[in-house]
């Protein structure tokens, strides 16, 4: 646990990939609702994650421990639901994505090689954005009623898919309009959103273009 593993972002690539897509997926070809397999899944991810690439024993207990209570209200949400189990949930999900975040935009910004293992550890700290952004979207949806316009009546994990490809859509700026936030702090929310993901991607070429400008510069002719 003291070194980092090597390729260890593309595991946490991989989870959250199917986490994003899994629900979608699933929608589309049965036309069901696809609420636990796409908490199970998202649960999966998180001890992915931890196993994949928080190299600090302390983090790796911390992550472990979030990880096994998130996994253990999203069932127990599911078993018996209530409204204060998917808010524990969701404080839980948004505290390990918060930190996994945190992690991994460290070991995406040190080090001095551009290699594939960073450049995929680039792209998780995107979507580890986005899931965070869109989890505190959540908090808003549930605590302030009102707060976006456009959101269909739904259970719990379906409009949690809806507020991630609302929250994702802020961030790149797209604005489809279909959903729109209309309190004070879903706007906050909003143009922060769009302020962090494009700063985001503007830092990251601009790191990008610095270290592979240094390496040709180091590599002799």
């Amino acid at each position: 646990m003291n070194e980092a593993r090597p390729a260890n972002f593309a595991y946490l690539l991989t989870g959250l990939l199917v986490t994003l897509l899994a629900g979608p997926l699933i929608n589309e070809i049965t036309d069901q609702s696809a609420g636990l397999i796409v908490q199970i899944t998202f649960s999966a991810t998180l001890i992915v994650g931890v196993w994949s690439f928080i190299d600090s024993r302390t983090w790796f207990r911390v992550g472990l421990t979030l990880a096994a209570l998130e996994f253990a209200f999203t069932v127990t949400n599911t078993v018996w639901p209530a409204p204060f189990l998917h808010l524990f949930s969701l404080a839980i999900a948004l505290a390990f994505c918060g930190l996994s975040l945190i992690l991994a935009l460290r070991n995406v910004m040190r080090g001095s090689r551009m290699d594939a293992n960073r450049m995929t550890g680039a792209i998780c700290v995107y979507m580890l954005l986005g899931i965070t952004l869109g989890l505190l979207n959540l908090f808003v949806y549930h605590l302030i009623p009102g707060s976006f316009s456009g959101l269909p009546p739904a259970v719990d994990s379906e409009q949690s898919l809806n507020v991630i490809y609302y929250t994702f859509v802020t961030m790149t700026t797209l604005g489809y309009g279909d959903i729109s936030p209309v309190g004070p702090l879903a706007r906050a929310l909003a143009y922060m959103a769009a302020i962090t993901g494009q700063f985001y991607i503007a830092i990251l070429v601009g790191m990008m273009v610095g270290v592979y400008l240094s390496e040709r510069r180091s590599t002799p002719p």
